[in-house]
């Protein structure tokens, strides 16, 4: 429950009269001095559930982010709203770093920000000691797990907050978070009985398309742009040349666009940026490296032009639109060949956890581009959230005409040979044994003597996959981290015939 000083500091500072969902029950664990995971989607006003708190307690807050830009941009923010802010970054020369460690020394700055590698210094952590603390910020919290999508090695070692600030309240915060992603952030930066926070996946005014690229997909853009024009988006590309090349090809075709990525020269980025954010020009064809922290609400469409490496990765990015509240499109063109590209970026990854879990990742992100089911559903599946479908807010509701074909026995029977075989065999094997296949390991392990031995004869390795594929995107069997899959809660359901499975018809042609 907020106070009067909350509300009275949400006016002054922020310019509103209320708080959006949550963000009360944020400011009021940090003032309370409780420990905090939030999961709110981008475009939920995160940062105010810290920066708030920061203005009403004493001492400093100190904020650790993962991107110089961003927080350059979070702390330009600030002062323009009359908040003493400052960043400590590598970029900064001697005489400007001592001036801030000496304001931070005099308690004249509420909100220090940081990136994670500076807490490994012995010269810093012994000059945090000598500071009045309010509490600590880890942003992007996502990038200490080694289950998420952005996993840094430099956020891992954050567990010596604690260690080094036994009293101090932690406030952590991100988009997105799977269920063992939340549980490792609890774990690795050792909160204290925290109060876990968690927003609402769906985002009812965001319309989702997604669409079987043909050749580079400009058409089939330039149809969705005159359906859109004069509008403000950002259209994601996979590569730097990529953005440029389609900057210039929208720009002779009338619209005004600029290319922006990570090798622009740093005022070439500032210009892009500023005249996004004043309309002077409408579209942004950009690498990944555009849109964190953004301040502008009214951003009406984002396009993918390749499917995104991860669903955290694409949820983010989609969310950058409609930030205002108001109705707003996404398109994402997609085909196979993203896939191969995906996976041939993480060939060079070390082996182990991190390199796994990518993998399963960019296989559960093509199953979001393939399956029939609702979009929205389906990303609420994956990040543990149950939701019914959107019914108008996805090309998949908003098409319900397709052909469905029910196949609840042939789920059963994927399902039963899962389970009579342990769940602890890949996916090729559990195949193998519905078609009767004589292979060497199914007659060594004698399963071919199972009751689900060869009563999937009818169907072909493509179209069993397919049905793996539809239980995966309904969440009624999950890929576990040695690629085996196992039975969900939703799959129990589906053997006890509660619940029935049926797909789009032309999936299931040889």
């Amino acid at each position: 429950m907020s106070t009067n000083k909350e509300l009275k500091l949400l006016k002054r500072y922020f310019g509103h009269k209320s708080f959006r969902p949550l963000q009360a029950q944020a400011v009021e664990a940090i003032i309370n001095g409780k420990d905090l995971l939030m999961i709110l989607p981008t475009g939920g006003g995160k940062s105010l559930c810290y920066q708030l708190p920061a203005i009403s307690m004493r001492g400093v807050a100190v904020v650790i982010s993962p991107l110089l830009a961003l927080m350059h941009d979070q702390v330009t923010a600030l002062k323009a709203n009359g908040i003493e802010a400052e960043m400590l970054s590598s970029m900064q020369d001697t005489e400007e770093l001592k001036s801030i460690e000496y304001r931070l020394l005099e308690g004249e700055i509420k909100l220090l920000y940081i990136a994670p590698e500076k807490l490994s210094n012995i010269y810093f952590q012994n000059f945090l000691r000598q500071l009045d603390i309010s509490f600590f910020v880890v942003d992007e919290a996502h990038c200490l797990s080694e289950w998420g999508h952005e996993f840094r090695e430099d956020y891992r070692k954050l567990s010596i907050l604690r260690q080094l600030f036994p009293d101090k309240t932690i406030a952590s915060f991100t988009a997105t978070a799977t269920p063992q992603v939340k549980k490792d952030i609890i774990n690795q930066l050792k909160l204290n009985n925290p109060i876990v926070l968690k927003g609402s996946l769906f985002r009812s005014n965001l319309t989702i398309h997604i669409k079987d690229r043909i050749d580079n997909g400009h058409r089939q853009l330039l149809s969705f742009l005159y359906k859109n024009r004069g509008e403000s988006g950002i259209i994601y590309t996979s590569s730097r040349k990529q953005s440029e090349s389609l900057a210039n090809y929208l720009r002779e075709k009338g619209f005004k666009s600029d290319a922006f990525h990570a090798g622009l020269e740093v005022e070439e980025k500032r210009r892009v940026y500023k005249e996004f954010v004043a309309d002077r020009i409408n579209i942004v064809v950009a690498t990944i490296a555009f849109g964190m922290g953004i301040d502008k609400s009214n951003i009406r469409f984002v396009v993918h032009m390749s499917m995104p490496k991860t669903i955290e990765s694409y949820y983010q990015e989609i969310g950058r639109a409609g930030r205002d509240g108001l109705e707003s499109e996404t398109l994402l063109l997609f085909n196979s060949q993203d896939i191969i590209r995906q996976n041939r970026f993480i060939e060079e990854l070390p082996d182990g956890l991190y390199k796994q879990t990518i993998i399963q990742k960019i296989a559960k992100m093509a199953l979001l581009c393939r399956g029939d089911e609702c979009r929205h559903r389906q990303i609420a599946l994956y990040f543990g959230d149950n939701i019914t479908p959107c019914k108008n807010h996805c090309d998949n509701c908003k098409n319900p005409s397709v052909k469905k074909r029910d196949i609840t026995i042939e789920a059963q029977k994927m399902l039963s040979a899962i389970y009579r075989t342990g769940q602890k065999y890949p996916l090729r094997y559990i195949i193998d044994l519905l078609r009767g296949s004589k292979d060497k390991s199914i007659l060594e392990n004698e399963h071919n003597k199972l009751s689900v031995y060869a009563i999937g004869k009818e169907y072909n390795r493509s179209q069993w996959l397919t049905i793996a594929d539809k239980l995966l995107e309904i969440n009624g069997m999950d890929i576990n981290e040695y690629s085996h899959p196992y039975i969900t809660h939703t799959g129990k359901e589906i053997l006890l015939g509660n619940i029935k499975v049926d797909i789009a018809s032309n999936r299931l042609k040889t």
